[in-house]
């Protein structure tokens, strides 16, 4: 059901406004004391949300965690405190976003429960378990009545989900709402997002929150039906939250105040400094707002005579049925990598074959966001290791990642000046800052010894000898679109295309290998074991390179071999191939069902004896219950194909042992009349 708002004048219509669905309205606060407790369909979404106040003599400490069930260790309150504020070195003011990543094993418990969900998810897109997303909303703010007078507050939306661009904009209309109304405002939020569709991928998904609706589409994992195709296909582009406001129907946000207008580049500044030729940049903003908003004062030519002067208080109407409209696979790799562009190739090998790699910023938005598009820069596959788009001197975890030999994390995104000093042995380094020139003659320069960090001219710093001779046509069309004015959303596609043509050339060999370990389906037989796949030998792949290597799909030359052995010694190969071995076994076992319910047993029951009828009775049975744990979504069907096999095996027994075998519903009494027959035998 939809609400509608029809405007009169003269008594005809001038205009109607489609709100949002009703079934999905606040509705009458007193309905909340009617959501049930502990929010089971919010914690699809959303672990929990907390509040981070500091306090000068304390510091920072967990001033409210919500709802109230939700439970955090020490470990993860102290950790989370810390990294819901900016470090104390950054050069943050006002009201800011970023996010961060730490290990949370309070959050298994609900990857568990909810893990059909989550099972089709794009992998780049999919939770892992053991590791919570934090997205914080900083508030600062001029107070006389506190010390140094300012108050100084996080709001952090806890989610397993690596949903950045939505839960952006949560955390803001969120954070906004509780300094609004209090606890009352996140137990509003919280009490509307319980009535949200659970986050199925493939599904147009409509998500109303306090006002504004969210509309998305989870990608499914590559090879379901309607699966995501290339970066081209998404429907909108969201710009890096930190410290922007996204475009909206209703205007820019009023209440923020961001740092990040400052130390984040503009395209402007980046165009300027990157560009061969003066001139300013025209920017074309991505407008999200909803087509049915009316644009106030134009009217078209049947309605020119009438005004909406006469509306009352439209403002409202038009809030309440805000849409925004949000891409999980779209981003701003331009802003991300302004300071980098020329080494765009060499960033998606060190990421590909997971080589540490330090970015070191300003403030927390740009690290995070920076951090965020390395590890995206390799979709469709999945990064596999350790990363941190956040990491402040108080974790944990500083003594691991402060050794020079391997630490387990692999991306880390800091602020602090002290690990200018700390991490120098860090063999791979992003300065975030002011853009450079793209030159194609521009080298790579290697972290000097006894240079902090923090005086480094903004650019990347690498040991890593690259495997891959540079790509000189994309530089010169990146360089080019620059130089002529193209929106920064285009040529942020025109990344993210070049880094997704470059990962799929790189898989394409692996995958069309690994298609010729499977067996034929003619080797698929109802009467026999589930045939195995063959196993992956590196030294016959590098064999297929030379007639079926990048070179087919890729111009780019180079050591590939000498890629593929470092990729094939990290982290993302280990876990491609495992994700890999388990949907093909899942695949033949799902062909081998097939083959079981097309078959006719009447034939292989010729020349058949008893004991032989009853073991497959009883694989069929065990058939039945590994269906049954495994997929429960075409459990029924399968098992009644089965049933109905198991029937026409029973049939062929004498009726004493028929009636053995029948009484048993999971294969024991099978297995005992399988011992009888022995015995009689």
């Amino acid at each position: 059901m939809f609400d509608f708002v029809v405007w009169f004048v003269g008594g005809r219509v001038v205009h109607k406004l489609q709100l949002r669905p009703r079934s999905f309205g606040m509705g009458d606060p007193e309905d909340y004391a009617n959501i049930p407790v502990p929010y089971d369909r919010l914690s699809r979404w959303l672990y929990g949300i907390c509040v981070v106040n500091f306090d000068v003599d304390v510091g920072q400490t967990l001033e409210l965690l919500y709802p109230p069930h939700i439970t955090l260790t020490g470990s993860e309150k102290f950790t989370v405190c810390y990294l819901a504020f900016p470090d104390s070195h950054s050069a943050c003011a006002g009201h800011t976003q970023h996010h961060f990543r730490f290990s949370s094993p309070s959050i298994n418990p609900l990857l568990v429960k909810h893990q059909s969900l989550y099972q089709n998810y794009l992998q780049t897109l999919a939770p892992i378990p053991g590791a919570c997303f934090g997205y914080a909303y900083f508030r600062q703010e001029k107070d006389p009545s506190f010390k140094r007078n300012y108050s100084q507050k996080s709001v952090v939306l806890l989610s397993p989900l690596p949903f950045d661009t939505l839960f952006y904009e949560m955390s803001a209309i969120i954070a906004r709402h509780y300094f609004e109304k209090g606890e009352m405002g996140l137990r509003e939020a919280c009490c509307e997002m319980e009535r949200w569709p659970a986050p199925e991928a493939g599904k147009h998904l409509t998500l109303p929150l306090l006002g504004p609706f969210f509309t998305l589409k989870i990608p499914l994992v590559v090879g379901s039906a309607d699966a995501a195709g290339s970066p081209a296909s998404s429907t909108a582009v969201s710009k890096p939250p930190s410290g922007q406001s996204s475009a909206r129907s209703d205007g820019p946000r009023e209440d923020t105040e961001s740092c990040d207008s400052e130390s984040v580049l503009s395209f402007s500044e980046i165009k300027d400094s990157l560009s061969a030729e003066e001139g300013s940049v025209s920017l074309f903003p991505v407008l999200r707002g909803s087509a049915s908003v009316p644009q106030l004062g134009v009217i078209g030519d049947a309605d020119a005579e009438a005004s909406y002067d006469i509306v009352p208080d439209t403002t409202e109407i038009i809030k309440q049925q805000q849409e925004i409209q949000v891409s999980l696979e779209t981003r701003n790799f331009l802003q991300s990598f302004a300071c980098v562009l020329p080494h765009l190739q060499r960033i998606w090998e060190l990421v590909l074959t997971a080589q540490p790699l330090l970015v070191m910023g300003s403030t927390p938005g740009q690290t995070s966001q920076t951090v965020q598009s390395l590890v995206s820069c390799i979709s469709p596959l999945a990064f596999s290791a350790d990363y941190r788009p956040f990491f402040t001197i108080h974790d944990a975890e500083l003594k691991d990642v402060s050794r020079a030999s391997s630490v387990a994390i692999v991306i880390l995104g800091v602020t602090n000046p002290f690990f200018s000093k700390t991490l120098q042995h860090w063999p791979n380094v992003i300065r975030l800052g002011t853009p450079q020139h793209i030159d194609k003659k521009k080298r790579v320069h290697q972290p000097k010894t006894g240079v902090l960090l923090e005086e480094l001219k903004p650019g990347l710093y690498s040991r890593y000898k690259p495997f891959l001779r540079r790509c000189s046509g994309f530089t010169k069309q990146l360089k080019k679109a620059l130089a002529s004015g193209t929106t920064e959303v285009r040529i942020s596609r025109m990344i993210q295309r070049f880094f997704h043509d470059l990962t799929m050339s790189f898989l394409f060999p692996i995958e069309h290998y690994v298609a010729g370990l499977l067996p034929f389906q003619r080797d698929i037989s109802p009467y026999k074991a589930v045939p195995q796949s063959g196993r992956f030998n590196m030294e016959e792949f590098f064999r297929t390179l030379e007639t079926l290597g990048p070179q087919l799909t890729c111009e780019i030359k180079g050591d590939w071999a000498g890629l593929y052995r470092s990729f094939f010694s990290g982290p993302h190969f280990v876990a491609w191939l495992t994700r890999r071995e388990s949907e093909i076994r899942a695949k033949l076992q799902s062909l081998h069902l097939s083959a079981i319910a097309c078959a006719d047993f009447t034939l292989w029951l010729e020349d058949r004896s008893e004991i032989e009828i009853v073991d497959m009775i009883i694989q069929l049975n065990q058939r039945i219950d590994t269906v049954r744990q495994t997929r429960p979504g075409a459990c029924d069907v399968t098992a009644d194909a089965l049933r109905k096999q198991i029937g026409v095996l029973l049939q062929a027994l004498p009726e004493d042992l028929r009636n053995v075998v029948k009484n048993s519903a999971s294969g024991t009494g099978a297995t005992r009349s399988t011992v009888a027959v022995s015995e009689l035998s």
